[in-house]
């Protein structure tokens, strides 16, 4: 959820609107005099390696030569990089 603060009130809770930044939440300063955003605080991502694997296994086996031909060998796929390079390099 993002929460948007004044810096005034910010300083005066801040410890509160960290702990929010922990809990996952992203907390806006807003400037008021000038009217506008100043920054943002996000809690730092931690690091998951049961989600992770279970990401890993749910993806293993999406891509295989048999739903992507042109991804069938290494000369394939060099051929089909080339290609698109090329179609993106178009001018009209």
């Amino acid at each position: 959820m993002n929460i948007t603060v004044s810096i005034s009130e910010f300083r005066q809770n801040i410890s509160e609107y960290l702990a929010k930044a922990r809990a996952g939440d992203t907390i806006i300063l807003k400037d008021n005099k000038k009217n506008e955003e100043v920054a943002e605080i996000v809690g730092s991502k931690k690091w998951d390696p049961i989600a992770f694997r279970k990401a890993l296994h749910e993806a293993a086996g999406v891509f295989t030569a048999k739903n992507h031909p042109e991804w069938r060998t290494k000369r394939d796929v060099i051929r089909w990089v080339e290609k698109s390079r090329k179609d993106a390099e178009r001018k009209f």
